[in-house]
Parts: C-alpha cells; sequence; structure tokens
C-alpha cells in the first residue's frame, strides 16, 4: 500500500511517497509554493513524487498553512454574527452584520430568559451573509438556544453556512466562542475550495484525502471543510510528528527551521504537546487543541546587513544573494548590504553558510564577495565577520531553547543574552533532557553552530528536508471528548436537592442519582467519539473512558464540584 503526505509551506511544498506499514519514504519532492495557487503547488509536488495509481493511494494527506495564513491575513468578511442573551463588550470588527436577541442559560444551564426567535426571524429578513456564526449566553452549560436558533437561520436560509460557538470548544466565554465560530464560519469556504481543489487536478478520491489538524492528529477531507479552524498550526504540528518519526525518537526537542522561521515544538511519548490556553495566531487566543510552539524570526532567508558600521542579523526574510539571477548587477551600487524597505535580494544564511563551505546551495562565488563587501562596509577581517555573525546566529537559537522550555523568551542584547554568551572564565552550556531533532532543508548548519553549546544528542534524520510532509502522514485519527457531570443543590417541591448535570450536544439533562449521571455522560462521551471516528474513516481503533472528580474542600469536608468523564479513541 501507498501514502502520500504533502505539507504547502510559506515557501516550498514539500512530499512524500510512503510504503505502508513499514513507513518506508519511498521518493521526496520540493517545489516552490504559489501563494496564490495552492491547489497548483499541490499538484506540481505530487506529480513530481511520480505517484503509481493515484486512485488506489491508500491515504493521502495534507498539512497546510492555510487556515493559519487566513487567520493572520483575514479574507472578505461573509459573516453574520448572532448574540444570544449578551450585548458584546466590545466592537464585533470580524463580523460584517450583528444581530442580538434576548435569550441564553445561566451556569446550571436552566434557562435565563425566554429565547426571541421572532426578532430573528426579523433580522433575517435584511441580513445580507452567507455564513452565520451563533453564541449563546452559556451555551456551554445548555446549548439549546443555538441550536433553536441555528434551525431557524436554516428554515429561512437553507443554504447558509452556519456555525454554533459551542460544537467548536467547550470553554466558558460566549464572546470567545463567538470570535472562534465567526472565523470558522469564514474559513470554511476557503478549506472547501482547497480541498475541491486538491482533489480535482490529483485525481485522489476524497474517501482517501485527509487533513492534519493543529494537535498533530488526522481529519477527514469532510471534517475538516467543516471544522477548519482545527487545522491551524497544522504544519508545525506535521514538523515535530515528522522529526520523531525520522529520528525514531518519541520524546525529543524538534527544531523546524525554513525559510522565514525557526518553530521549536516539544514531543513526548510520540504524542505533541498542546498549548494548554489554544494557540495564539494573529494576536488572537483560539482555544482549539494546537501544538505548544516557540516561533521566531531565524531562517535561510533572514536578511543580513551593515547598520552603524556593524553586521547585524535582522528580522524579514529576503531572497539569498546567491540565487539572485542578476547578482553582480545587484552588487554594484552596495545597497544590498544595507536594509532598504522592499528589498528582495541581499545578504543571508544561506550566504553565509555558501561562503563557509557548510553548503552547497547557490553560487559560492556569489556569496563570498557578498560577505567580503559586508566585511569591507563594517571595517572587519572575513573571518571576524563570519564569527559575529555565527554568534548572533547561535544565541538567536540559544535563546528560542530556553524560551520553549521555560516558556520566557530572553531579551536579545540585554543581562540574559550575556550570560548566554559568558566570557573568558564562563561557559554557558545548556543541558538539555530529550535529543534535539533538526527539521527542514536548511537546518544542518544551523543545529552545527549549537554544538558545544548544549549538552544532549543532536540528531539530523535522513530526509529530514521534508519532514513536514513525512509527519502529515505517518501519524493518526486521535479524538478526545470531555462530559462534565455537575453537582448543583436545586429546589424541588420547597426542599433544597443535590443534581447532577449533564450538558448534550442539544440540550441539557438532569439526574438525581450522581450514578446514574456519569453512566449517561460515558454513553454520550462514547457515541459522540465514535461518530467521530466513523467521519474519519478510521477502521480499527481503541476507545477509552476515563473518570475523576474535581473537588473542593467546604468545613473540613472533600466535597465533589463536579466529576469529568473523558473518552478518547487513537486509530490503531
Amino acid at each position: 500500500m501507498y501514502a502520500v503526505g504533502i505539507d504547502v509551506g510559506g515557501t516550498y511544498t514539500d512530499g512524500a511517497l510512503i510504503e505502508l506499514p513499514a513507513r518506508a519514504v519511498l521518493r521526496v519532492a520540493k517545489v516552490p509554493t504559489d501563494p496564490g495557487d495552492l491547489a497548483g503547488s499541490v499538484l506540481r509536488c505530487f506529480h513530481s513524487l511520480s505517484v503509481p495509481a493515484p486512485s488506489l493511494l491508500s491515504r493521502f494527506c495534507v498539512s497546510t498553512t492555510l487556515a493559519t495564513n487566513t487567520m493572520v491575513e483575514g479574507t472578505k468578511k461573509d459573516v453574520c454574527a448572532i448574540c444570544i442573551g449578551l450585548r458584546p463588550s466590545r466592537p464585533i470588527d470580524y463580523a460584517n452584520e450583528v444581530v442580538s436577541i434576548d435569550g441564553g442559560h445561566d451556569a446550571s444551564g436552566n434557562e435565563a430568559s425566554p429565547l426571541d426567535l421572532s426578532t430573528l426571524t426579523s433580522a433575517m429578513a435584511h441580513v445580507k451573509s452567507s455564513s452565520f456564526a451563533i453564541s449563546a449566553r452559556f451555551g456551554v452549560r445548555n446549548p439549546e438556544h443555538e441550536v433553536m436558533v441555528a434551525n431557524e437561520v436554516l428554515r429561512v436560509r437553507p443554504t447558509a453556512t452556519v456555525v454554533r460557538g459551542s460544537e467548536l470548544v467547550g470553554v466558558l466565554g460566549m464572546e470567545e466562542r463567538l470570535f472562534l465560530a465567526a472565523k470558522n464560519a469564514e474559513l470554511i469556504h476557503v478549506m472547501r475550495g482547497l480541498i475541491r481543489a486538491i482533489g480535482s487536478v490529483t485525481k485522489v478520491p476524497v474517501s482517501s484525502t485527509y487533513v492534519l489538524k493543529g494537535d498533530g492528529s488526522l481529519i477527514s477531507s469532510e471534517e475538516a471543510a467543516l471544522r477548519p479552524i482545527m487545522t491551524v498550526l497544522s504544519g508545525p504540528a506535521a514538523s515535530v510528528v515528522g522529526g520523531s518519526l525520522l529520528s525514531g525518537s518519541r520524546d525529543a526537542l524538534v527544531i523546524d527551521i525554513g525559510g522565514t522561521t525557526t518553530d521549536i515544538s516539544l514531543i513526548a511519548n510520540g504524542r505533541v504537546r498542546l498549548a494548554e490556553e489554544g494557540a495564539m495566531v494573529g494576536g488572537a487566543r483560539l482555544r482549539v487543541p494546537a501544538i505548544d510552539i516557540t516561533t521566531i524570526a531565524l531562517g535561510g532567508n533572514t536578511e543580513i546587513y551593515c547598520d552603524d558600521r556593524r553586521p547585524r542579523l535582522g528580522q524579514r526574510a529576503i531572497h539569498p544573494m546567491c540565487l539572485a539571477p542578476d547578482a553582480p548587477r545587484q552588487m554594484k551600487d552596495r545597497s544590498f548590504l544595507f536594509p532598504v524597505p522592499g528589498k528582495v535580494y541581499g545578504i543571508t544564511p544561506v550566504d553565509l553558510f555558501r561562503a563557509r563551505g557548510r553548503s552547497d546551495h547557490g553560487d559560492k562565488g556569489i556569496a563570498t564577495v557578498a560577505l567580503a563587501a559586508l566585511a569591507q562596509a563594517c571595517d572587519l577581517s572575513i573571518d571576524e565577520l563570519f564569527e559575529s555573525l555565527e554568534d548572533a546566529i547561535r544565541y538567536r537559537l540559544l535563546r528560542s531553547l530556553s524560551a520553549a522550555l521555560t516558556g520566557t523568551m530572553l531579551p536579545e542584547g540585554g543581562d540574559a543574552d550575556a550570560l548566554l554568551k559568558g566570557g573568558p572564565h564562563l561557559r554557558t552550556v545548556l543541558r538539555i533532557g530529550v535529543p534535539i531533532v533538526g527539521i527542514g532543508a536548511p537546518v544542518r548548519p544551523f543545529l552545527d553552530l549549537l554544538k558545544g553549546r548544549v549538552e544532549c544528542e543532536i540528531i539530523v534524520p535522513e530526509h529530514h528536508e521534508v519532514g513536514n510532509a513525512v509527519g502529515a502522514v505517518c501519524t493518526n485519527v486521535f479524538v478526545r471528548k470531555e462530559v462534565a457531570v455537575r453537582c448543583e443543590p436545586r429546589m424541588m417541591q420547597g426542599e433544597e436537592v443535590m443534581t447532577f448535570s449533564v450538558t448534550m450536544p442539544d440540550g441539557q439533562r438532569t439526574f438525581q442519582s450522581r450514578d446514574d449521571a456519569v453512566e449517561f455522560a460515558m454513553a454520550v462521551g462514547t457515541s459522540e467519539v465514535r461518530d467521530y471516528m466513523e467521519r474519519s474513516r478510521a477502521r480499527k481503533y481503541q476507545t477509552k473512558v476515563d473518570v475523576r472528580d474535581i473537588t473542593y474542600q467546604e468545613y473540613g469536608l472533600r466535597k465533589v464540584a463536579e466529576t469529568v468523564v473523558t473518552v478518547t479513541a487513537e486509530e490503531q
């Protein structure tokens, strides 16, 4: 059986043809990404792999920056935000229309105010949007009003795209859920278009097509088209999974160095470490399961320039001078040495490593002449320039490693930077408890600069240049569902009794017996998980159920606030 993994990155689209079940890499490919034609980039990479019988592929898996980039850059807004039982505290600039109606529940899931469907129906006559994001006050406690509103919208607009906040995440915060639902609605049309285009150009059937989620697991293309927000940080997740597989390390610190950025993530026991509060993308916190990642502006194309007669390692990405089609002409006016706005070509780490003989990428003669001109502009010998630039790269890497391991980014050029650099009688070495695994085409010369400054094994595995593509296909379908049983006193027939409430996808059910409530929660969670695995076309999977109590102390007695039932399923 054959499977294909393709990672659509910002600079390159990488591909790998894999033989299953051995997960042997048969062929790899790397083509430039055309941001205006992602499907075309996938097609060129797919053709470069010479895939035998595309229609018979066991699995075709894609990781993509599409959702992440759309979140950052934004698209044309075509979303109406419907608020139930709450007037937003700040302007809703992520939707082009807003409708607020009465309704919503209280913290216990009881109806706080009757749902005003008549106002919604009247407002729908004037709404022009084709997508709708719905969020209700305490909708995660009882989604009944969200469901009723969604049904009414579809009654009036049968072809509308409707997203409920409570079906995406289970966190409190109505406005957060509304934002997430609006962004998911905005992404749906973009993701559907990409999946449809990829299928038409590759001729791979939809039934074999998967997309990687931001938590490192696979999702069917149909599910990805419904919940594209779950694919944010898909690319970095693919690099971690690929690094683990190619290196054979189930516990590692994976460093993915591309043309523009360096991404650093931990993998533990074969699974990516997730961000506790969700992914931060484009300045917004998305409370969906996503990889915990440290990203810095450092890659093969990071600008190197002269400033105040000193060599500097910049933040923006440009094209390497050693790859410029007319480099001699561009070097004549020496503007390539300085941070000129709109500059396309200049000196980069690719040029540095080529001139040093640590890489064979590009024209070595051009790289050598460019670095010599930079040394002259900075009044340094060529050896002094090389040492200065390698130090700048080394310490930026060390700072990012420290940030990934501690959660604290050290300021560049501060006292912490001086500590990392050390001195005549101090040599700072980072002792790391897991191997460092390098992924990405330019990663090897970067990691060579860490030798002697980190105490751990450094692994640059075979096929590291397409590690993301390998990671996209060599993972599995995984789902986790939590169902809470909340313990709350209620007045019944003039007497206070303890009740146990369980939230379902379409409402809430209350029990007077904790055991009955927990049993029901287990059934609800298991049913949802099994439905997900079937929609994801997982033929064989293992389901686990865990029950834990969340307790508190009152007058010296331990009491249960709620019981959390966690159901997981993993493809075998």
